[in-house]
C-alpha cells in the first residue's frame, strides 16, 4: 500500500493564497510583535534592555507602515468601525 502524501510539492503553477490575504497575515504578526516588545519594554527591569526594546519598536513600526501603505495602495484596507453621528441623531 502507497501512502500519498498532500503536502508534496505539486507541478501548480497557481498561487494557493491571495496576495491580499498574504500581506494582511504580515501586517497582522508585525502588529502583534510590537505588542509583545511594547509588553517585554513595560515589565523589563533592566536599564540596557530598554533603549534596544525602543529601537526595536521604532524599526518593526517603520515596517509595518510599509504593510499598511500597500494595503491602502492595492485598496485591501478596510475603513474601521466608525460611530454614529449622536448629534445627528438627536436632531432627527
Amino acid at each position: 500500500m502507497q501512502i500519498k502524501w498532500d503536502s508534496e510539492v505539486s507541478k501548480s503553477t497557481i498561487a494557493p493564497f491571495s496576495d491580499k490575504m498574504m500581506l494582511f497575515h504580515i501586517v497582522t504578526l508585525v502588529a502583534t510583535a510590537s505588542g509583545y516588545y511594547g509588553a517585554a519594554f513595560a515589565l523589563s527591569q533592566r536599564r540596557d534592555l530598554g533603549l534596544k526594546y525602543e529601537m526595536l519598536i521604532a524599526e518593526i513600526t517603520k515596517y509595518a507602515e510599509d504593510g499598511a501603505n500597500l494595503l491602502i495602495k492595492n485598496g485591501w484596507m478596510e475603513q474601521p468601525p466608525t460611530f454614529d453621528d449622536r448629534d445627528k441623531l438627536a436632531k432627527q
